[in-house]
């Protein structure tokens, strides 16, 4: 794990071996505010960081470049509400780290949820279940 120091905000790593620092923030870690979505006490910032890794090297993305995760073919639970795939949304500004969340599209319908593009590929390379894939489809994740 490539850590770098703590920040006010959270915890930055990096970088990844495409050149991305990432940060695990703290309002996500249940620190803050309470809307949030919020990291599975399970989920480590390391294993956060793990996972943005994943995406970042396999291009887990879709046409906005926000990137998307999941753990154990879909069947690990990464946030507090039960999510079970993750968002990293693309900095507004390069130099900015990147950070994620737990998505959920059952609470939050199409913008928590990858595209369908890509729900298949991670079907077709055994990344996640067709039972996961096919419950993203449905928004019932």
């Amino acid at each position: 794990m490539a850590f770098k120091q703590t920040r006010p905000d959270g915890q930055e790593y990096g970088p990844t071996v495409n050149g991305k620092m990432y940060l695990s923030v703290f309002k996500h870690r249940g620190k803050s505010s309470q809307h949030k979505s919020i990291w599975s006490s399970a989920i480590s910032p390391d294993m956060e960081y793990g996972i943005f890794c994943s995406s970042d090297e396999s291009d887990w993305c879709d046409q906005n470049q926000n990137y998307w995760g999941v753990l154990e073919k879909g069947k690990k639970i990464l946030g507090e509400r039960g999510e079970r795939i993750c968002k990293f949304p693309r900095t507004s500004n390069q130099q900015d780290p990147w950070h994620g969340y737990p998505a959920s599209p059952k609470e939050k319908g199409p913008s928590d949820t990858p595209p369908d593009s890509l729900v298949e590929q991670w079907i077709k390379d055994d990344v996640i279940t067709k039972e996961i894939g096919r419950r993203i489809h449905k928004l019932k994740i």
